[in-house]
Parts: C-alpha cells; sequence; structure tokens
C-alpha cells in the first residue's frame, strides 16, 4: 500500500520529531535523584521544580531542532502537491527576521544550506512509493551506503553552520560544549537510525 503525500508528511513529520526529542534528552542534562531527597522533603520540591524546567528545556530545544526541518518539509510537500519548484533564497525562509547585517545574512545563508539539504531528503521520500517510513528509505536510498551520503552532507552544512555560530555569535565556552555535544549525539542517533532502516 502506498501513502498519499499528506500521510506521507505526517509520518516524516513524526520521524523528525521523535529524533528531535531523542537529541533533546540526549543533550539537554536531566536533574538526577539524590539520597537526600527521601530524608529532606524540601529537597523533593526543588527536584521537581528542577524536572518541569528540563521538560520544558526539552521541549524547547526539541521545537528548535524541529523549526528548520519543518521549512524544508513543508516546502518540499509544496513543491511534491503542485509539481512546481520554488525558489527559495534566505529571506524567503526566514520570513519574520530582518536580515540586515552581514553576520545575519551570512548565518541564514549557512541555515537555508542546511534546509536545502534537507529539502533534497524530503523530495526523495515524497517521490517514492512505500506504506511505512522504513519503506521510503529503503526505496528512495536503496541501501546504508546512500543514506549515509544524505546524513554527511547534511552532517558537514550543520559543522559549517555551528562554526559561525560559536565564532561569530554564541562565542562563550559553554556554547562551544553544546554545539559539540550536539553534534556529537546527532551523529550516534544517526548511525542508530541507519542500522534501524537498513538491517
Amino acid at each position: 500500500m502506498s501513502l498519499s503525500l499528506d500521510e506521507k508528511y505526517e509520518i516524516i513529520y513524526a520521524h523528525e520529531e521523535n529524533f528531535a526529542y531523542a537529541l533533546a534528552k540526549r543533550v539537554v542534562k536531566k536533574p538526577e535523584v539524590s539520597v537526600w531527597m527521601i530524608l529532606i522533603p524540601i529537597l523533593f520540591l526543588h527536584h521537581a521544580h528542577k524536572i518541569n524546567q528540563y521538560k520544558a528545556g526539552v521541549k524547547q530545544f526539541a521545537g528548535g531542532i524541529l523549526a528548520s526541518k519543518k521549512k524544508a518539509l513543508d516546502k518540499s510537500y509544496k513543491e511534491a502537491s503542485t509539481g512546481e519548484e520554488l525558489n527559495y533564497g534566505p529571506d524567503d525562509y526566514f520570513p519574520d527576521v530582518e536580515l540586515k547585517t552581514l553576520h545575519e545574512r551570512a548565518l541564514a545563508q549557512k541555515q537555508a544550506k542546511v534546509i536545502r539539504i534537507m529539502e533534497f531528503h524530503y523530495k526523495a521520500l515524497f517521490n517514492t512509493e512505500g506504506g511505512s517510513m522504513t519503506e521510503l528509505l529503503r526505496k528512495a536510498y536503496g541501501g546504508p551506503g546512500e543514506y549515509r551520503h544524505y546524513f554527511n552532507r547534511l552532517a558537514e552544512a550543520e559543522k559549517a553552520l555551528n562554526q559561525y555560530l560559536v565564532e561569530n555569535v554564541h562565542t562563550n565556552g559553554e556554547s562551544v560544549t553544546v554545539v559539540k555535544q550536539i553534534e556529537k549525539c546527532c551523529q550516534e542517533l544517526r548511525e542508530e537510525e541507519l542500522k534501524a532502516f537498513f538491517k
């Protein structure tokens, strides 16, 4: 059974949402439980507060990761629906942001490159027949080598974007550490995904 474009959209988005939340849970630090919480009840309240902050942080982080994916997915869906290729520039991808400075433009261009690589991936899935995410991926890529090639292209563009961010926007040491953690966890999750879909 082949999926409609709308069904493909839902399956792809659900997959990306799961990835974003899995990444967020690996990157955002969860508060640890202490034996003292049993002995000192007030610590339970503090822990509950920290857990709520953690949950909000995971949701916010995942939302940030999903934002670019959704831009790419929406554009790919629109092109698949209409059969027309849309020629987007940075201003089209980020209509709510005024790109005034050279840094803002350069950052938007690097982000747009990441989005375009994801669009290529989503278009391949939309143009493939299949009844599940696994079938779509296997038919679109044929094997793990081609899928890994997509991951490598995406990781390279993400790394360039991240490098620009830590050199020009978020320049403190903590930001560098978080970016490295994100890159490491993305790589791990993508390897797990590769094994799961092409076993």
